[in-house]
């Protein structure tokens, strides 16, 4: 057991160490890219994710997870190597449409592989815990290329890349060391049509999985799309350019700590994190409100209730889907957030343009807090149906 998580939890540490990631804006823009072509950049990456994480997910229940893992790190090294060979935007575009199709093929396969593999264990209980853990090692590796690209960008960008891609290789290859899924092996549906059609009847039919999915997806679109949102909150509210880096750093340790400790709360009914995701936009309202330098603790506690919300709601998620289809149905979770963080986006940008960011943050909060406190009161109004 200790050996299959070692590598569960290496192969998540190596999906997150690029030390490209915290400084690839930059690069953009230093390289002559207008804000339009960096916007086109970034929704090349969401819309590609967006038209392909359900094929992903079908691919995924029929054939071996471990080895579409594999190709799906190395196509991010094949976009790194690109933004190489032509720094433009042309370049960058076609990296991020590579990194798109990794995201899309890793998303959701990698879970399916470790619950069905912990099944196989008789660990099913466990999951939680390791997908925590496992969030915890991804947040360490974002942290760290954090640091490791403040140090060496002094060489170049090159550099950076350079690592990035040496990163993937060796994230491929751990995932050829991850266990082969043999339940999923054993069971895959010759069709993918029909097997597509089954996993959407059986999600809707199921009492409890559509609402699970719709939450996931809005916990996910929301904590997606305001990752790259919480640096300009911070100096919009007044706290010193130097410092932002620091806020990047604490909410990586944020979202480790959630991540860790949210298998504590395993047992708790859906409504409490139904609740904490309203506490989330509650919070929001209250740090756009006031919007001084000392807000930014409020952004660190929000994304580590982003993250315990996340964990718990995903074990529930596959604690509720069979093997069969379970990389079906988590793409179609993660489809559903891409829809939704495709049109936050846009529309933050929008209201933030024509009034001004603290205005969109607040907005957004009152969403975040609305859609918890309907979700909780949906999810009273059919249990006590049921009962």
């Amino acid at each position: 057991m200790r050996l299959f998580l070692a590598k569960v939890y290496g192969f998540k540490f190596l999906d997150g160490f690029m030390l490209i990631y915290p400084v690839y804006g930059v690069m953009f823009v230093e390289h002559g890219l207008t804000p339009q072509q960096v916007t086109a950049t970034l929704m090349a990456w969401s819309v590609i994710v967006f038209a392909t994480q359900i094929p992903a997910g079908i691919l995924a229940d029929r054939y071996s997870r471990r080895w579409i893992l594999f190709i799906a790190q190395l196509l991010r090294g094949l976009g790194f190597l690109i933004w190489l060979l032509f720094p433009g935007f042309v370049g960058y575009l076609i990296g991020f449409l590579l990194w798109g199709l990794k995201s899309a093929f890793t998303n959701g396969i990698f879970e399916a592989l470790v619950y069905d593999e912990l099944v196989h264990r008789d660990r099913r209980e466990d999951y939680v815990r390791v997908s925590g853990r496992s969030q915890v090692a991804l947040a360490l590796a974002i942290l760290l290329s954090a640091v490791g690209a403040s140090v060496f960008v002094r060489f170049g960008y090159e550099a950076l890349i350079w690592a990035s891609i040496a990163s993937a290789v060796a994230g491929s290859f751990s995932a050829i060391l991850l266990p082969p899924a043999r339940l999923t092996i054993a069971v895959s549906q010759p069709d993918p049509v029909g097997q597509l059609k089954a996993g959407f009847a059986y999600a809707l039919k199921h009492a409890a999985l559509p609402s699970i999915i719709a939450l996931l997806a809005m916990n996910q679109a929301f904590g997606g799309a305001m990752d790259g949102m919480w640096p300009i909150f911070g100096l919009q509210a007044g706290l010193p350019r130097d410092q932002t880096a620091l806020l990047v750093g604490g909410i990586s340790i944020a979202q480790a700590t959630g991540a860790a400790m949210a298998h504590r709360l395993r047992a708790h009914q859906p409504v409490l994190f139904q609740l904490f995701f309203a506490l989330i936009g509650l919070l929001l309202v209250t740090g756009a409100s006031i919007f001084q330098p000392w807000t930014v603790g409020l952004i660190i506690v929000i994304c580590g209730l982003f993250k315990v919300v996340e964990v718990n709601f995903d074990g529930r998620l596959h604690h509720a889907i069979p093997s069969e289809m379970r990389a079906t149905i988590a793409s179609v979770k993660t489809f559903a957030s891409q829809i939704v963080m495709t049109a936050v986006l846009p529309i933050f940008g929008q209201l933030a343009g024509a009034t001004s960011y603290r205005v969109a943050f607040f907005t957004c909060g009152l969403v975040i807090m609305a859609t918890g406190l309907s979700f909780a009161l949906l999810d009273r109004r059919r249990v006590a149906s049921i009962s």
